[in-house]
């Protein structure tokens, strides 16, 4: 037995006895690889007692697990006898697995993950020989040494060159009015109203302008978890309501706008992210304040509370009743001042959908008396950024006669899809309303930087490391985008300025305002008459009384469910047409139809539609822009090409990592497909017709025809129709 315990003890002490400097230092390098994953996942993975303690408790952690794996490894290896360097070899298999888990716990593949592991394990293992190298020479080579680091950058720049894929740029129509993402003509001071104790940030606190109530949400949550209790010092029975306003100075009333974050990690707040609008709006006479719902947010400690998408919606709306009891109150910032009719709600990701829900509360508050006031207030408009489109309690939200829009970016890797699509198609407007729905989507644009505190990645640390971020464009021109476009759209809507209503109709009109970029846009308000409804039960005529359809040339024409690149609905059909060589589609009206509906000529021809990729014939997919030419036959027939209205833009494709090979591996099936239908709308005034023909009549259109030329092609057409004046 002692023979046993002494062989024991000698394989033991004998565990490290070829791990020479050499080894060591290799080691030391390992150590140094895994030491960059632990402080990328401190930054991703936050405790929320301050970045210097996360980076320094990680570290350590994975200090000690490294020794003491390493050691363990080690001695397992010397009881089985395994030759070599065996604390260099524990490090490999520690430093290997502790990243491999790490980036596939961060929802990566598990191939991904490997791959990254191999890598830096190679990473590792070449800083080790670089410490060597180091401590081989004298002052003069490690002058020479030192410059390696350097060199190496460089060759990774080679190998990863940035930006791969160049979009020409948008034609000019140049803008005649000052640019709404300029300041306005009112002055305006910043307060915040809080609960008055909060933890950790002193102006929801102490330095809170105004005490508001708390409240209680425990009918929509079952469970407040221990961690996030501790962490915010509440539960879900009283719940904060804290606002950063901006106010106009001036008697009033004001139009009110609240501006809600999306999901982001807890510990890193998100509410200040929106300065940049709320001082614009407030210069131009709107009263705006960005919500706090941070304790709605992840947390790696505790998840997301419940039923999240209820949670923000609710608290949303409770801030619009919070205001309106400062409206009455005197001594307030808000008291008199609040054109409680004329609201908008502006969201962010998340926020995006909440801002919809809140617009459509009914579906599922209805019956809840802490918000019986909401009725006494008007919701006007709601502005997305990216938002979410989730299912909550099985239903989603129906907007009508409410102004509508909404922004996306293409290099959106967190929302990789355009979910706002969907709530675009559930938008619907009365004839005589004179409200809109509108979309922009943004080649350039991501995720995050519409919020000024979350930063460039879409993704948290460490996987936001491998995210293509040549491909987009500045935060300060993607946030310029956003000021122009929400400016506009709340002049429009709640201050009853037309001066901008053309951009959205047609991007370019803001080509003076907004950065070059790839756009794509979209337009419907209550003139639209359509000529064809595409849609489930329907057949490829479009089945509307007294119009009809033929197509030639061809192989194929069907109508289809629109999906988006991960295979999701967007709420639309359309009609599928793809080519070879040319194809025309023909709407032919009766004379009924046009006596029906119009008792003046339409003013425009609309059409929204995509061009998306063909199959180039040879098994791969091409995606050229067809020459696309519009003929409207009215006593005579006069044809026009459709790039002389706006022109044709080609699919827009993505790259979301470093490489699109590792697209490809990067999370499962989130990032395969590079493209989805995107669709343009397209308005032709019929009076361009009648000035190239004098016998063109406006009163006999009996004809309109597509004409697909250049190239074999695909479009998905989701609508035509006219718009009546």
């Amino acid at each position: 037995m002692n023979g046993i315990r002494f062989r024991i003890k000698e394989r033991i002490d004998a565990a490290e006895k070829n791990d020479t400097p050499f080894w060591q230092r290799l080691s030391a390098g390992l150590w140094a690889a895994g030491s960059a994953t632990a402080a990328a996942l401190a930054l991703g993975m936050p405790t929320g007692l301050g970045t210097f303690f996360d980076i320094v408790i990680y570290l350590l952690l994975h200090s000690l697990l490294f020794l003491g794996t390493g050691k363990t490894i080690a001695i397992l290896f010397s009881l089985l006898r395994l030759p070599g360097p065996r604390r260099f070899y524990g490090s490999i298999v520690y430093t290997g697995a502790f990243v491999c888990l790490i980036f596939y716990f961060d929802r990566t593949t598990l191939l991904f993950a490997s791959l990254v592991s191999g890598c830096f394990l190679v990473a590792g293992i070449l800083l080790g020989l670089y410490i060597n190298l180091l401590a081989a020479v004298d002052k003069k080579g490690k002058l020479v040494f030192l410059l390696l680091p350097l060199l190496l950058f460089l060759l990774l720049r080679a190998i990863f060159p940035g930006s791969r894929i160049h979009y020409p740029r948008n034609s000019d129509i140049a803008g005649s009015e000052d640019s709404p993402a300029g300041k306005g003509p009112y002055n305006y001071y910043h307060f915040t109203y809080g609960s008055g104790t909060d933890r950790h940030r002193k102006e929801f606190a102490g330095g809170a302008g105004l005490i508001s109530r708390t409240v209680d949400a425990s009918d929509y949550l079952a469970e407040w978890p221990l961690p996030r209790k501790l962490f915010w010092g509440f539960d879900e029975k009283n719940l904060p309501l804290n606002g950063r306003g901006w106010m106009p100075e001036g008697e009033g009333p004001f139009p009110l706008v609240l501006i809600v974050h999306g999901n982001h990690n807890m510990e890193y707040f998100s509410d200040a992210g929106y300065a940049y609008l709320g001082e614009l709006l407030a210069s131009r006479g709107f009263i705006t304040v960005s919500i706090d719902e941070n304790f709605l947010n992840y947390s790696t400690w505790s998840g997301t509370p419940g039923d999240d998408m209820i949670l923000r919606t609710w608290i949303l709306l409770q801030h619009i009743l919070q205001i309106k009891d400062y409206h009455f109150e005197p001594g307030t910032p808000f008291s008199g001042k609040t054109d409680l009719r004329k609201i908008a709600l502006i969201g962010h990701s998340r926020g995006g959908q909440a801002a919809a829900m809140a617009a459509d509360y009914g579906r599922w508050f209805d019956a809840d008396p802490s918000l019986a006031g909401i009725k006494e207030t008007s919701i006007e408009a709601v502005a997305a950024l990216a938002p979410t489109d989730s299912l909550v309690s099985g239903q989603k939200p129906y907007l009508r006669d409410i102004y509508y829009l909404v922004l996306h970016g293409a290099q959106d890797s967190d929302v990789n899809y355009f979910a706002g699509d969907r709530q675009f198609a559930r938008a619907s407007y009365s004839r005589n309303s004179g409200r809109f729905k509108a979309s922009l989507y943004i080649g350039e644009a991501n995720h995050s930087q519409f919020n000024s505190d979350w930063g460039r990645m879409d993704n948290s640390l460490p996987k936001g490391l491998f995210l293509n971020r040549s491909d987009t464009m500045p935060a300060n021109l993607q946030r310029e985008i956003a000021k122009v476009y929400l400016a506009a759209f709340l002049e429009t809507a709640l201050h009853g300025q037309k001066q901008y209503l053309p951009l959205f109709r047609d991007y370019r009109h803001g080509s003076g305002w907004l950065p070059p970029a790839f756009y794509v846009s979209r337009y419907f308000d209550g003139s639209f008459v359509p000529l064809l409804q595409f849609g489930p039960g329907r057949d490829k005529q479009g089945n509307t009384p007294g119009v009809a359809v033929r197509a030639t040339g061809f192989t194929r024409w069907e109508t289809v469910a629109v999906s988006d690149r991960m295979g999701k609905s967007k709420g639309v059909y359309a009609a599928a047409l793809s080519w070879d060589k040319a194809g025309s589609y023909t709407i032919l009206l009766s004379g009924d139809y046009s006596h029906r509906e119009f008792s003046t000529p339409p003013e425009k021809l609309h059409i929204s539609m995509a061009v998306t990729e063909a199959d180039d014939g040879k098994g791969g997919k091409k995606d050229a822009v067809p020459q696309i030419d519009v003929e409207i036959t009215a006593g005579t027939a006069v044809r026009l090409s459709l790039n002389d209205f706006m022109p044709v833009p080609p699919p827009f494709y993505t790259c979301y990592t470093l490489s699109p090979r590792i697209d490809k591996i990067f999370r499962k099936e989130k990032y395969r497909q590079a493209t989805e239908p995107v669709f343009q709308t397209y308005e032709l005034p019929i009076e361009e017709f009648a000035k190239n023909n004098p016998a063109f009549n406006l009163q006999a259109v009996t004809e309109i025809t597509l004409y697909f030329n250049g190239v074999p092609g695909k479009v998905l057409i989701d609508s035509i129709g006219f718009i009546d004046a």
